[in-house]
């Protein structure tokens, strides 16, 4: 079986190095940058099988890759699995950008790998189905994503 080539944007060092560690763990190939910029500078060269993406990063937030990648036509049948401290509000509207699919962190692996696994399956189904339908679009039209601030537990 081949092992899914993972491209990890995450722009926390010690949260991409614990990513890195559990999906290498788990059998994947996994490739981690720092925010977006870099995620779709990576992507042109060392194509992934799937992008799991960070949403609050600076340069390029994980919202704003997951449209670039949808406008992209090379790479706009790609999964795109979004991650965030943000809750359930953010992980909808990383879906109505366009990702695959959205978890709130922390998260144990066995949920990414479900999630991962699940969003390439999907994604490898979509292309066969859906090439052919006019009326398919993905991704957002507006603006830039607007991220709200992080909730600060220090007083």
């Amino acid at each position: 079986m081949r092992r899914l080539k993972i491209l990890l944007a995450v722009d926390d060092g010690d949260l991409r190095s614990l990513y890195c560690y559990m999906l290498a763990a788990a059998g994947y190939i996994v490739n981690a940058v720092r925010n977006g910029l870099e995620a779709f500078a990576e992507m042109q060269v060392n194509r992934p099988d799937v992008i799991v993406t960070n949403i609050a990063m600076p340069d390029l937030n994980g919202l704003d890759l997951i449209v670039a990648v949808r406008s992209n036509g090379e790479f706009a049948n790609l999964p795109v699995v979004a991650i965030t401290y943000f809750g359930e509000d953010i992980c909808e509207l990383a879906r109505a950008a366009g990702a695959t699919d959205a978890i709130d962190k922390p998260t144990e692996l066995e949920r990414i790998r479900e999630v991962i696994e699940a969003a390439v399956s999907r994604s490898s189904s979509a292309r066969h189905s859906s090439m052919s339908d006019k009326n398919y679009t993905t991704g957002a039209t507006a603006g830039p994503a607007i991220i709200p601030p992080r909730a600060s537990s220090r007083n």
